[in-house]
């Protein structure tokens, strides 16, 4: 099985050189419950072409970014014209925090900053009955460091989560194997206390910062987010009970 990751943004230095890239921490995610797996890269936000035929990969994944689906950058309106290939082709495809905002846009809904401000921290994410079905019963604990959202529901998506933070922050599609979630399940808490260490500086608010840094510690439901994420990428999940 050989998955795209369409990488849409890298850390900094020296985030990048201590813990990696967004798409070695997705292969580091994926790999325990994907081992037949294997991983091609490309740098899209950085030059890199889109593969003409949608059939080179068996499944596809999108990073988070720092960027907004609805800023002006070169490489947003191609990649939402691409995933609607993907779309048609019926690829299995996997987004997170920006990925899942740009699918959203891609497939019909939209993706905008929330009035809410920053949503920051480890924190519970309440499932849908789909939800439970594809990641197993109670609530998820996950990373988050985001303020844009998904606030309009694609069509033909289902919710996964309705956490009263993110109320969209995850998506089942039913038109073809696609799965998004807003949260990072991929970061590690070392990383994600650096990163907003790094935005705090500039871009948070500092006593939410402050609280979310505090609160990092604790179990967390990754693995199963993984599995519900994998058995999408295997096109054995494409609708909902």
């Amino acid at each position: 099985m050989e998955i795209c990751i369409l990488e849409t943004d890298r850390p900094e230095d020296p985030l990048r050189s201590d813990y990696g890239t967004y798409a070695e921490m997705f292969e580091q995610w994926l790999r325990p419950v994907l081992p037949e797996a294997s991983f091609t890269r490309l740098h899209i936000c950085g030059g890199d072409d889109f593969p003409r035929d949608v059939a080179e990969y068996d499944a596809y994944l999108v990073t988070g970014s720092r960027a907004g689906v609805y800023e002006d950058h070169p490489w947003i309106a191609p990649l939402i014209a691409f995933l609607q290939r993907l779309r048609t082709a019926r690829k299995p495809l996997a987004g997170v925090c920006f990925g899942h905002q740009v699918m959203a846009q891609a497939f019909g809904g939209a993706a905008r900053k929330s009035e809410g401000g920053w949503v920051l921290g480890r924190l519970k994410q309440e499932l849908t009955e789909e939800g439970e079905w594809l990641f197993g019963e109670g609530p998820l604990w996950q990373l988050s460091i985001h303020q844009d959202q998904v606030m309009e529901l694609p069509p033909t998506a289902r919710r996964l989560v309705s956490d009263r933070l993110s109320p969209n922050g995850a998506l089942l599609y039913t038109d073809f194997p696609a799965i998004s979630v807003q949260f990072h399940p991929e970061f590690a808490v070392p990383f994600l206390g650096a990163l907003i260490g790094e935005f705090s500086e500039a871009r948070l608010p500092a006593a939410q910062a402050e609280a979310a840094r505090a609160g990092l510690e604790g179990p967390l439901d990754g693995d199963r987010v993984a599995r519900g994420v994998a058995e999408v990428l295997r096109a054995r999940v494409s609708g909902m009970v």
